[in-house]
C-alpha cells in the first residue's frame, strides 16, 4: 500500500489514467435502471482475483479515485448509489464518496447495507449527489478483515486484473486524513452508479492528447495520439475527428466505425509541420467535430483538446539541467530521496545536474519567496520537476516517487532519476549562462558576474528572458522525520543533515528581465552572505526561464528552464575566488581558481587582487 499518487512516476512510460465507462450486459443484469449507467476503471463484471487481504485485522475505507478531468464530462448528472464486490461472509457496512482536495477528505454522500458475497448495488437515500466536474472524488466501502481472516490468509477484498498505477486507494485518518494506495489486487470491483438523463442522446468526448514534446523543428512529423470515449446515452455509429495547426485550414479524418458507451478508443494521427513554418510558439487544436453526421451539441469543454509547441532552427547544449525539488521535514519519504540525489551528485550526472531543494512552507527551512513554487507544483511531497519541464500525458509538472522510494534501493531509483535527468539535459536550448563570482571575507559580501549568449529563438519563443540567481547550502543541521525499517515506526532526528538547502534569491524569485546586445547578456549583482551560512557550504545557482509578471496554473507549462547552471563556492573545486581577511589591503594576488600567486611568477592572464579583477599582459 501506498501513499496518494495522482501522476505517474516513469517519465519514460508516460502513462495515462484513463477512465472507463462500465456498461457491460444489460441494465436489468447489472441491476440498475435504463437511465443509470456504471462509472469507474474496471469494464468488467469479471472478478479474476478473490479474496484479497491487508495481513492486519482492521476496518479499512477501500475504493476508487477520480480525477477532475475524469469527471468533468459527467457534469450534472446524479450518482445514484456504488456497485461493489466482496469475497467471502456477508455483512452490514457503509458504502461512501468523499470529495478529495489539499486539505484531505470530505464526506458528501454515505448508506449502511449488508453485503454478500459477489456484486452488490448500494443506493443512496433521496436524489444522491450530483457531479460538478471540477472535483476529486473517493468512493467506496468500508472492508472489515477479522482476526480470522488474517489467520486464514484469506481476506473480502476482489479486484480484476493487474494493479493500475494510481486510481484505488484507503484511507487513513490522523491529524490528516491520507490516501495510500492499494497493490497486489488488480483493479479493485468498485463503480459509482450514476444517473445520465441529462446527458445527450450522441456524443463523444476527448480524454487525453498527446504530441510529444514541446520542442520541434521545420519539416518534422508529429506523432498524435488522442483518446476519446463516447459520453452520450446511446452508442455513437459514425464521427469525424480534426485538427488544425494554428490558423491554418483543419485536416478531417471520418470513421465508420461504432463507438460504444463505455469505450475507450485511439486516434493516432501524423502531423507534419511545414519546412518554412516559423520560428517561435505555435498551438495544435484537437477536435470532435460530427456525430453520427451531426455538429456535436455544445455541452462540453471536452470536445477540443489543445496543446502549445516551440519551432526551433538553431540551439545550445544546456550547462546543466535543473533538479528542483519539493521537500518536508514532516515526510519520512524525505531521506530516501535525499539518498537518491546524494548519488546522482556524486556519480557523472553530478556534472550535468544543480539542485535545489525547495522547503515546505511554514517549516524552518523555508523560505517565503519560494511558496509559490509549492502551490504550483508541489501536489504531493515530496515531489520534483526537471527543468520544470512538462512530460505529454501526464497530470501534473512534478513528479513524485513515494511509491518507489521505500521499495527500490537507492541505485535503482537513482538510475531512473538520472534518465530523467539526462533525457532533459540533451533537450534544445536557446540561451547559455555562465557564472563567475567573488567572496570578501571581511564584508562578506559576494559578488557575481552572470552572462551568456541569447539566440534568436530565444526572443521568439519565450519574448523576454528572465535571470534567476539562487543560493543554496549544505550541510544545514535540522529536523527530519526518518522510518525504522527495523521497528516500522517514525522518528524525529533533530540532528539531520540537509543539503542543497534554498537560502535565498539574489534576484526575483520569477527572474529579472535580461537585456541582449548583440545576442549575449553579462549582467552582475552584489549582496550580504548571512553570518550563520557557510560560505564553503553555498552554491549559486542560476536559471533562465521566461519572463512573465506572475507564474499561474495558466502560463505554468510556458515557464519551464530554458538553461541552468550552479557554481559551489567552494576553494577545493578551484571555482570559488576569495579574499582572505589577513589578506585585504595587503596586495596579496590569487588565481581564478583561488590560490595564492607569487608576484614573481605571474604570467599573462587574469588574477584577483584585494578583491578585483586585474589583467596582466
Amino acid at each position: 500500500m501506498r501513499k496518494m499518487n495522482n501522476n505517474s512516476f516513469l517519465k519514460s512510460f508516460a502513462l495515462s489514467l484513463v477512465l472507463t465507462i462500465c456498461s457491460l450486459g444489460t441494465s436489468a443484469q447489472q441491476g440498475i435502471s435504463n437511465t443509470q449507467r456504471l462509472l469507474g476503471h474496471i469494464i468488467t463484471d469479471s472478478i479474476t482475483n478473490s479474496g484479497g487481504a491487508f495481513g492486519t485485522a482492521g476496518t479499512y475505507s477501500v475504493g476508487a479515485v477520480l480525477t477532475k478531468s475524469q469527471l468533468s464530462s459527467f457534469a450534472g448528472c446524479r450518482v445514484m448509489g456504488v456497485r461493489l464486490a466482496i469475497a467471502g461472509s456477508a455483512y452490514r457496512t457503509r458504502t461512501f464518496i468523499y470529495k478529495v482536495d489539499d486539505e484531505g477528505v470530505t464526506p458528501v454522500a454515505e448508506q449502511r447495507q449488508k453485503l454478500y458475497d459477489g456484486w452488490n448495488n448500494v443506493f443512496f437515500n433521496g436524489d444522491g449527489y450530483e457531479i460538478k466536474g471540477d472535483e476529486i472524488l473517493f468512493f467506496g466501502f468500508d472492508y472489515v478483515e477479522t482476526d480470522e481472516m488474517v489467520a486464514a490468509d484469506q481476506g473480502g477484498l476482489c479486484g480484476f486484473g493487474e494493479d493500475l498505477d494510481g486510481g484505488f486507494y484507503y484511507m487513513r485518518t490522523g491529524t490528516k486524513t491520507t490516501l495510500y494506495q492499494i497493490t497486489g489486487i488488480g483493479r479493485l470491483c468498485v463503480q459509482l452508479i450514476i444517473d445520465v438523463s441529462s446527458l445527450p442522446l450522441h456524443d463523444i468526448d476527448l480524454t487525453w492528447l498527446d504530441t510529444g514534446f514541446k520542442y520541434k523543428q521545420p519539416g518534422e512529423s508529429i506523432e498524435g495520439l488522442a483518446h476519446f470515449a463516447s459520453v452520450g446515452r446511446e452508442d455513437v455509429g459514425s464521427y469525424k475527428m480534426g485538427y488544425q495547426i494554428d490558423k491554418q485550414a483543419p485536416v478531417y479524418t471520418e470513421f465508420n466505425d461504432s463507438v460504444k458507451y463505455g469505450k475507450v478508443n485511439d486516434w493516432k494521427f501524423n502531423i507534419n509541420l511545414p519546412n518554412d513554418i516559423a520560428v517561435g510558439m505555435h498551438r495544435i487544436v484537437v477536435f470532435v467535430s460530427e456525430v453520427n453526421g451531426q455538429p456535436l451539441p455544445e455541452k462540453s469543454k471536452n470536445d477540443t483538446m489543445k496543446v502549445d509547441f516551440a519551432v526551433y532552427n538553431n540551439m545550445v547544449s544546456r550547462d546543466k539541467a535543473y533538479l528542483e525539488v519539493y521537500t518536508d521535514q514532516g515526510s519520512y519519504y524525505v531521506p530516501y530521496l535525499n539518498d537518491v540525489i546524494k548519488k546522482l551528485q556524486s556519480s557523472n550526472n553530478g556534472q550535468i545536474m544543480a539542485t535545489v531543494n525547495v522547503h515546505r512552507p511554514g517549516t524552518a527551512l523555508a523560505i517565503d519567496a519560494a511558496a509559490y513554487l509549492h502551490e504550483l507544483y508541489a501536489y504531493e511531497l515530496p515531489s520534483f520537476t526537471v527543468n520544470r519541464a512538462y512530460f505529454p500525458g501526464e497530470d501534473h509538472v512534478a513528479y513524485d516517487m513515494n511509491y518507489y522510494l521505500p521499495i527500490l534501493d537507492a541505485d535503482m531509483n537513482a538510475s531512473i532519476v538520472g534518465d530523467m535527468i539526462l533525457q532533459d539535459y540533451y533537450s534544445p536550448a536557446f540561451a547559455s549562462v555562465e557564472l563567475d563570482a567573488c567572496f570578501n571575507e571581511t564584508t562578506r559580501e559576494i559578488s557575481i558576474n552572470a552572462k551568456g549568449t541569447l539566440l534568436p529563438e530565444a526572443e521568439a519563443i519565450y519574448g523576454e528572458v528572465a535571470l534567476t540567481l539562487m543560493l543554496t547550502e549544505n550541510n544545514v543541521k535540522g529536523t527530519q522525520v526518518v522510518y525504522n525499517t527495523l521497528r516500522q515506526t517514525t522518528s524525529t532526528n533533530k540532528n539531520y543533515n540537509h543539503n542543497n538547502v534554498l537560502r535565498t534569491y539574489l534576484t526575483s524569485p520569477i527572474g529579472d528581465g535580461l537585456t541582449a546586445v548583440n545576442g549575449s547578456f553579462d549582467v552582475d549583482y552584489k549582496a550580504t552572505v548571512d553570518e550563520a551560512w557557510k560560505v564553503e557550504d553555498l552554491t549559486i545557482v542560476a536559471l533562465l526561464t521566461k519572463k512573465v509578471d506572475a507564474v499561474t496554473a495558466d502560463n505554468l507549462l510556458d515557464v519551464d528552464v530554458i538553461n541552468a547552471n550552479s557554481l559551489p563556492m567552494t576553494e577545493s573545486t578551484g571555482i570559488r575566488n576569495v579574499v582572505k581577511n589577513s589578506d585585504t589591503g595587503n596586495g596579496a594576488v590569487y588565481s581564478l581558481d583561488g590560490r595564492r600567486v607569487s608576484t614573481s611568477n605571474m604570467k599573462p592572464g587574469m588574477y584577483i587582487v584585494a578583491g578585483k579583477k586585474i589583467v596582466v599582459k
